[in-house]
């Protein structure tokens, strides 16, 4: 009778025994990579050298009493044992003891690299440039097909609709990968139309395939680049001498997508802000023109008041005289003579009345010109900028006819290569949504 076959938890379940009771204490050195501490406590990471890597781990217990705590791309001697995780038939080693072996080969090729990079200035703060506030073309040097590139194009797809972007492909991995990004990078500049600001980016990965970026020849591209560049490789604990020499360090390549631009959500409120003290100011302008008109006014009637005043005053004066000479026919001659007189001042006192009056109408039309002008030059600057806010509607493009394709999770199609005969797509008009099947793809000739 033939034997039973094994069920492969049986199977596991002998190997683990082998396994553990083979290697119950072992002692191995190597190098870390992919080194991650959760929130739980424990470490993770892969114990490497040139030819082949393990997975390891240290539980909480275990890493409460290190002596030495494990740093990405060093060596170390590793005191533990073989352990088997059932469900995915993988084995690691626990390890329960850590002891120093001196720093690896790629940290240590770093630190020269950055100590020598250092000595040359390309990291000096006083030689970082400026990211523009408002770009309208960005440069993006990455894989096409990696999924950094797609990261990017998401944040980017939010931001104003005048954002011109060019991607130069490159290799990030790898020996091909250094003179393949500085090309890429020369690429840009080579352009008729120079982006104003590029993104250097890169998904996370290990020290070893984001080597590329701490690569000479790299990092004199970015500190040779005209265009400001901000950086964006890896994750947030990862730091490469790109990023050191990179104008903007990003902690992603998210983040860096998020740098180069504000969204247009965040633009709106500074729109209707500056549109806020634009009016703030045209009122106190207007206002100050009424204020220095009123005082003109003020000015010309107490003007007409005192010289009116004193006219009588002297009318006064030489009626009081007048009357001095009052018994004989000289005192009569002399009181017309002084008649004629004070009729004379009055006519001239009333002759200038009209010439203020003319001079404050002349200074009320010249003002009302004035806010006139003023009112519709402002009229005209918000109308333009509500019709290109108006441009920017991505409703008024689809009324013009445009569609928008989506695949099933909502992602936007921008290319027929990615379609293939049976898949469900949305047909986005600006009234509705048709839902389609593929028939067939044909690419162009």
């Amino acid at each position: 009778m033939a034997n039973t076959p094994l069920t492969i938890t049986e199977l596991t379940a002998r190997i683990k025994q082998v396994l553990e009771q083979g290697f119950a204490r072992v002692e191995v050195t190597g190098e870390i990579s992919r080194l991650t501490s959760p929130s739980s406590g424990h470490l993770y990471f892969t114990i490497k050298d040139s030819h082949a890597a393990i997975s390891a781990v240290v539980w909480r217990s275990a890493a409460t009493r290190l002596k030495t705590r494990p740093k990405e791309g060093q060596a170390y001697v590793f005191t533990g044992h073989v352990s088997l995780y059932e469900p995915r038939g993988s084995y690691q080693l626990v390890v329960t003891g850590i002891a120093s072996a001196g720093a690896g080969r790629l940290a240590e090729a770093f630190e020269r690299r950055k100590v020598l990079f250092a000595e040359r200035g390309w990291f000096d703060a006083d030689t970082k440039k400026d990211i523009p506030t408002y770009p309208k073309h960005v440069g993006i040097v990455t894989s096409q097909t990696a999924a950094a590139f797609e990261d990017v194009k998401k944040i980017l797809s939010t931001r104003p609709a005048w954002l011109n972007i060019a991607l130069s492909p490159a290799v990030v991995q790898g020996e091909s990968a250094p003179k393949s990004i500085a090309c890429a990078i020369q690429r840009l500049h080579d352009l008729a139309d120079k982006p104003d600001v590029i993104l250097l980016v890169r998904g996370g990965g290990s020290m070893e395939d984001l080597w590329c970026f701490n690569d000479e020849q790299v990092v004199q591209a970015i500190v040779d680049a005209d265009i400001p560049i901000i950086s964006g490789v890896g994750h947030e604990i990862d730091t490469t001498l790109a990023d050191l020499a990179a104008d903007v360090r990003a902690a992603t390549p998210s983040n860096a997508a998020e740098l180069v631009c504000p969204a247009r959500d965040t633009l709106r409120p500074q729109i209707h802000r500056a549109q806020q003290r634009a009016q703030q100011a045209f009122n106190s302008y207007k206002d100050g023109k009424h204020w220095s008109l009123e005082r003109s006014n003020n000015r010309l009637q107490n003007l007409y008041r005192q010289n009116l005043q004193q006219k009588r005053s002297m009318i006064r004066q030489l009626t009081s005289k007048l009357h001095q000479y009052e018994p004989n026919q000289s005192l009569r001659n002399q009181s017309q003579q002084f008649y004629n007189i004070k009729q004379r001042l009055l006519a001239a006192a009333q002759n200038m009345m009209p010439r203020h009056q003319q001079h404050l109408a002349e200074q009320q039309h010249l003002l009302r010109l004035t806010y006139q002008n003023i009112e519709q030059s402002h009229k005209q600057r918000w109308q333009k900028k509500h019709e290109q806010l108006l441009a920017m509607n991505p409703k008024h493009v689809l009324e013009r006819g445009y569609v928008i394709t989506t695949d099933n999770n909502g992602e936007i199609i921008t290319s027929a290569n990615k379609l293939k005969a049976g898949d469900k797509i949305s047909l986005h008009y600006h009234d509705n949504t048709v839902q389609s099947e593929v028939s067939s793809t044909a690419r162009k000739p």
